[in-house]
């Protein structure tokens, strides 16, 4: 059986951010699209935790955090095993100075 996943109020702000700057600069379609694309990754990491990778910055490596690029975004999520969960942390611009979100 997979993991659950379980999302924090904070990644369900951002997402719903990141849509909404995709549905206005872009189309209505190009944003259920690319949700279409990141539940996509979610639900694989159901069956496969780690495929994420470990984060280069050790601050937040040490946190237990993996991260999955996601077009020009990036999703940090921790894997706990005793509960077999996902917990999708935040979703941010690969552009953003996310050391500090974390």
């Amino acid at each position: 059986m997979g993991y659950k996943t379980v999302r924090t109020d904070k990644f369900n702000d951002q997402l719903i951010d990141i849509i909404m700057y995709i549905r206005d600069a872009f189309s209505k379609k190009e944003a259920v699209d690319y949700l279409d694309y990141l539940e996509s990754i979610i639900n694989n990491l159901k069956d496969f935790p780690y495929v994420g990778v470990v984060p280069r910055y050790q601050a937040i490596a040490k946190q237990g955090y993996r991260a999955i690029i996601c077009k020009q975004n990036i999703l940090f999520y921790k894997v706990k095993e005793d509960f077999k969960e996902i917990i999708l942390s935040i979703i941010v611009s690969s552009k953003r100075n996310y050391i500090n979100l974390v």
